[in-house]
């Protein structure tokens, strides 16, 4: 059922020194597993060959209710990958998102997630989303919710476990990670 595992994270200092990276808002894809192929987190890979996003308040961009606002946002430059949605407070380390389904990203370029705008990502994170594992499910969108219970219910683990055993460095950061 899981597509693609990607592990992302914010890099120690000195890492980041020796990359010059200066955001404290960025999270680097370290590992990932995708033995599907899935193909849309290429959008986010720089010239040197890193994925990263960034973790920013949805409250800054995002137009929607009230109600179904999330708290946080991952996007690269003018992409926006997906809101993460929180909604079990007992639970705040797992949350659910989708890839954005604008046909157009914010600067008026055609936006490349709207293939994949049917799929589904489930999130795990820590406390203050220095880390986040993105667990991507194609042609999931539509059945989000019931994914989201079986990942607080713990019926995903094993399948999740499996995808990290496989997963292999995205890009080589030295010795450091």
């Amino acid at each position: 059922m899981l597509a693609a595992y990607y592990r992302f994270e914010v890099l120690p200092d000195d890492v980041k020194a020796k990359h010059k990276i200066r955001s404290k808002a960025r999270l680097d894809c370290t590992v990932h597993s995708n033995p599907t192929g899935y193909k849309v987190l290429i959008d986010f890979i720089n010239h040197k060959g890193q994925m990263y996003l960034f973790r920013i308040p949805a409250n800054g961009f995002i137009k929607a209710n009230t109600r179904r606002l999330a708290e946080w946002s991952l996007t690269n430059g003018s992409l926006n990958l997906s809101s993460i949605y929180i909604e079990d407070t007992d639970f705040p380390e797992y949350g659910y998102g989708y890839p954005n389904a604008n046909r157009l990203k914010s600067n008026g370029d055609a936006n490349p997630l709207f293939l994949y705008r049917n799929d589904c990502y489930l999130f795990l994170t820590n406390k203050d989303l220095s880390l986040i594992e993105v667990l991507v499910i194609a042609e999931g969108r539509n059945l989000v919710g019931a994914y989201y219970q079986r990942l607080i219910d713990v019926k995903l683990d094993q399948e999740i476990e499996q995808l990290r055993e496989q997963a292999q460095p995205f890009f080589d950061y030295g010795n450091a990670l």
